[in-house]
């Protein structure tokens, strides 16, 4: 997708808007992938034994296996919407529009599960302060 002109339509505007939005929420879980494990190192070293509880071990695999398949479907749907521009009608557009939303919601969601669970792993670590 290329930069915004003037005469580009609202339309063309909303897409590449999208896209651009697209490629920072696969820099964001990229992001988060490695914050993961730099949590999880950090936080094994701030306690007495450098061991983490199993618990906060399986919920941090569990996010961050989500957190990678979520990025297969964000770099995924980022490649499929480059084809957007192919659209002829507003049925066409829309069809990509729902689907970014859904996308949205899905990375939202994700990333709210993701805050609690660090500040989970940020009040366990306090206590053990």
């Amino acid at each position: 997708m290329e930069k915004i002109e003037n005469h580009d339509s609202d339309v063309d505007v909303l897409h590449k808007y999208n896209f651009i939005e697209l490629k920072g929420w696969a820099n964001q879980l990229q992001y988060i992938d490695n914050e993961i494990d730099k949590l999880l190192n950090l936080y094994a070293q701030s306690i007495h034994g450098n061991e983490i509880p199993k618990n906060i071990l399986m919920l941090f695999s569990k996010r961050k296996k989500a957190n990678k398949q979520l990025l297969e479907t964000v770099l995924s749907y980022s490649n499929t919407y480059t084809k957007v521009t192919e659209c002829d009608d507003i049925q066409c557009d829309i069809a990509y529009l729902r689907e970014y939303e859904q996308l949205r919601k899905s990375f939202q969601y994700h990333l709210e599960k993701y805050q609690r669970l660090k500040n989970t792993l940020y009040d366990n670590a306090f206590q053990k302060l």
